[in-house]
């Protein structure tokens, strides 16, 4: 019996232009740097994909992308409720409508430039970085045996330990390293004429790969922070 492999965890960006029951809300935000949230308990919590707590993972997203603006000089991006309204959104569409663009099908939400003008963002410097990320702790490349071969789960070794799911931190650290790993997305991450940021994340299975746990990613950067 062989594994399969599934090669890539895809990632797009657009260069800047002139669930479950929460247990985080925007609130929270002024409660936490990137440097607290690395301990928060629940962010530490495997993700249970039939009960996602989106706005946490939204936060995990958040704080991962701080802290890589850190480590990189510069300062830290201010939560933009609009952003993550407008992140959040355009993963849902990339997932109900099965496309994964900067281009929206979705009308009224063709470009970036309307989705944000739908949260109130106009005439402001702005960016978005895409990515399909895996839902659970996989190597891209690497053979995996199935569910159906495996008795319902994912494994390195025929009938060997389970790959688990990710935590909430895990998933956007996976996500961060691939994106930092790209010029494009590196670029408007560490663009300083973006001040507000809000990450937007939706999960599907991949039909073509054994219904595997994916999510679509959404990162919206702003010089303003919409309503």
């Amino acid at each position: 019996m062989k594994p399969f492999k599934l090669l890539i965890c895809c990632l797009m960006a657009l260069p800047g232009i002139a669930g479950g029951t929460p247990t985080w809300s925007d609130a929270d935000y002024s409660k936490h740097t990137f440097e607290t949230f690395a301990s928060y308990g629940p962010a530490l919590g495997r993700i249970d994909m039939k009960n996602i707590d989106y706005p946490l993972l939204h936060a995990a997203i958040f704080y991962e992308t701080n802290r890589q603006r850190a480590a990189n000089g510069l300062p830290a991006f201010e939560h933009s409720p609009a952003l993550e309204k407008s992140a959040a959104g355009h993963s849902a569409d990339m997932v109900a409508r099965n496309f994964f663009s900067h281009e929206s099908p979705v009308r009224g939400k063709e470009t970036l430039a309307r989705r944000l003008a739908l949260v109130g963002i106009k005439n402001a410097f702005s960016a978005e970085n895409i990515a399909l990320c895996f839902g659970i702790e996989y190597e891209a490349g690497k053979g995996v045996f199935s569910p159906d071969q495996n008795g319902g789960y994912f494994s390195y070794e025929y009938r060997g330990a389970p790959i688990e799911n990710h935590t909430y931190i895990g998933l956007a650290k996976a996500a961060l390293k691939g994106w930092m790993e790209s010029p494009g997305h590196r670029k408007n991450i560490l663009n300083g004429s973006y001040k507000y940021l809000g990450a937007g994340a939706s999960h599907y299975r991949n039909r073509s790969f054994h219904n595997m746990d994916n999510f679509k990613l959404t990162q919206n950067f702003s010089s303003i922070r919409g309503d």
